[in-house]
C-alpha cells in the first residue's frame, strides 16, 4: 500500500492512445485498475453520457477516483464488483497494463465475459515482453533485472509476446479484432538498424500492445 496519491505510479495516465480504440457507441465502461481514474475522466470529457467504471484495490486513490470516475469500486476485479444478481453489464471493459498484475489472467478474462453487454468488447494494453531492450540485455548479458517501472517492473506476475497475448485471449473465448503496436521505438542506433527491416521489426520496437477483443 502506498502512502499518498503523489507516490501511486500505476491508473495516472490519460492512455489517448486507448481511449481511441473505445468504441464510439459504448454507454458504459469500466476501467480495471484504474487508479486516480485520469483515462475515464478524460474519456467522459468527449462523451458526456458516458457511464465511467472503475476499480482498483489500492486505497489512496479512492478519494480522487471518485471524483473523476461516474462510480468507483474499492477493491479487487472481479470478486468486489457488485454481486452476480446486481451486477452491471459494462459495453467495453479496458485493461490499461492492468492483466499481467493478476496471478491467473485466463481467469480473469474468463469471468470478464459476464460483464460485457452482447456487443461489448475488452480493450487491453499489455507490456511486450519481446522487446529489443529486454532481449538484448538477457541474450548478450544474462540480466533479467527487475525494476520499479517498465516491461520488466517488479509488480508484473505474467509476461506475455504479441502471439501469446493472442493465445490468451483465444483460450478464454475470445476473438481478437484489433492488434495496436504502442510506443514504438524509433531512435538509437541498435533500432534504427531494426527500423531498416520494415513492419516486420516493430514487435521488437514496441514496448506494449493494444487488443481489442469479443467473446465468441
Amino acid at each position: 500500500m502506498v502512502d499518498s496519491v503523489a507516490n501511486y505510479r500505476y491508473g495516472n495516465a490519460a492512455r489517448l492512445d486507448i481511449q481511441g480504440l473505445v468504441p464510439t457507441d459504448a454507454r458504459s465502461v469500466l476501467d480495471v485498475g484504474c487508479g486516480t481514474g485520469v483515462f475515464g475522466r478524460d474519456l467522459r470529457a468527449g462523451r458526456p453520457d458516458l457511464e465511467m467504471w472503475g476499480i482498483d484495490p489500492e486505497p489512496a486513490v479512492a478519494a480522487v477516483a471518485e471524483q473523476n470516475l461516474s462510480r468507483f469500486v474499492s477493491g479487487f476485479f472481479p470478486a468486489d464488483l457488485p454481486q452476480v444478481g446486481a451486477r452491471p453489464q459494462f459495453d467495453c471493459i479496458t485493461f490499461n497494463d492492468s492483466l499481467e498484475h493478476f496471478v491467473d489472467p485466463w481467469d480473469v478474462l474468463t469471468q470478464t465475459r459476464e460483464l460485457l453487454s452482447p456487443s461489448g468488447v475488452v480493450i487491453a494494453s499489455i507490456p511486450n515482453i519481446r522487446n529489443y531492450a529486454v532481449v538484448r540485455r538477457l541474450v548478450l548479458n544474462g540480466e533479467w533485472e527487475y525494476r520499479d517501472t517498465g516491461i520488466l517492473d517488479r509488480t508484473h506476475l505474467r509476461f506475455f509476446t504479441r502471439s501469446s497475448a493472442r493465445a490468451l485471449f483465444a483460450a478464454c473465448g475470445y476473438r481478437v479484432s484489433q492488434v495496436v503496436p504502442l510506443n514504438v521505438a524509433s531512435g538509437g542506433r541498435a533500432v534504427r538498424a531494426l527500423a531498416l527491416f520494415g513492419t516486420r521489426t516493430v514487435e521488437f520496437r514496441a514496448l506494449q500492445f493494444a487488443y481489442v477483443a469479443h467473446p465468441i
